[in-house]
C-alpha cells in the first residue's frame, strides 16, 4: 500500500506528535510517543528502538501496529504490520546518526508495512478510511 503524500508529510514532520500502539500476547494494548517515527518510502514506516522495551517485546510477538500522527488539526492513523527489525544497513545508519545528534542510542530500527490509513483530522471526514 502506498501512502498519500499528505500522510507521508505529516509522518516525516519532526514537529508532529506520533504515537505507536502495539498489543501484547494477552491482547493488552501499549502506546508510546515515538519521535523517530517516519515514512522513508511510500510503502514503509520506521521507528527507532531506543527505550522501547515493552514495545519491542510486543513487536516480536504481535506484528500488528497502529500509528497516530497529529499536528494541529491534521491527524492520520496508520495501521500496519512489522516487516523487520534492522540492526545494520543504510536505514539503520541514517536513523542512528540523527538520534546520535540528540544523545540517543539506537538499538535497532523497526520497519512497518502500512495496511490501512484513516483520516483522524477534526472535521466531517474524521474516521474515514483513506486507503
Amino acid at each position: 500500500m502506498k501512502m498519500p503524500e499528505n500522510v507521508m508529510n505529516l509522518l516525516n514532520d519532526k514537529e508532529a506528535s506520533k504515537v505507536l500502539t502495539t498489543v501484547d500476547s494477552n491482547g493488552i494494548p501499549h502506546s508510546i510517543v515515538v519521535g523517530s517515527m517516519m515514512a522513508p518510502a511510500e510503502d514503509m514506516l520506521c521507528a527507532a528502538e531506543v527505550l522501547m522495551k515493552k514495545t519491542a517485546e510486543n513487536l516480536k510477538t504481535n506484528k500488528n501496529i497502529a500509528i497516530l500522527a497529529v499536528k494541529g488539526m491534521e491527524s492520520y492513523s496508520v495501521n500496519g504490520t512489522v516487516i523487520q527489525r534492522q540492526v545494520s544497513g543504510d536505514l539503520f545508519e541514517t536513523v542512528a546518526e540523527e538520534l546520535k545528534k540528540v544523545g540517543l542510542p539506537t538499538q535497532a530500527v523497526w520497519t512497518f508495512k502500512p495496511t490501512a490509513i484513516f483520516n483522524q483530522s477534526a472535521g466531517p471526514d474524521a474516521g474515514k478510511e483513506i486507503l
